[in-house]
């Protein structure tokens, strides 16, 4: 779910940049100064949002002194381990 709400997050970031090019396509300043700070916070929770779902993997992934391994005792790289939870998750993700 936390990855979810970081790639919604994402595409309104995207949306923020579009607005921006509006913005000073009609000389805008009002409409552009509220983009620039919608954007400011978006990418802000963006940013927690990633570093929350890290933080959940690792603690799925992890052994209690922090070593990642695979369900053979065999060490992942983390892109693995993201890659597969997102995977897993992805039923309760898509809408």
């Amino acid at each position: 779910m936390v990855q979810a709400i970081a790639h919604n997050l994402s595409t309104i970031d995207r949306d923020l940049d579009m607005l921006r090019e509006v913005a000073h396509a009609r000389q805008d300043t009002d409409l552009l100064d509220f983009a620039e700070t919608v954007q400011r916070r978006v990418q802000g929770a963006y940013a927690e949002a990633l570093a929350e779902f890290g933080i959940e993997v690792a603690k799925v992934a992890s052994d209690h002194e922090g070593h990642v391994h695979g369900e053979t005792g065999s060490e992942r790289t983390f892109v693995e381990i993201v890659n597969n939870a997102t995977k897993a998750a992805r039923r309760a993700e898509t809408r």
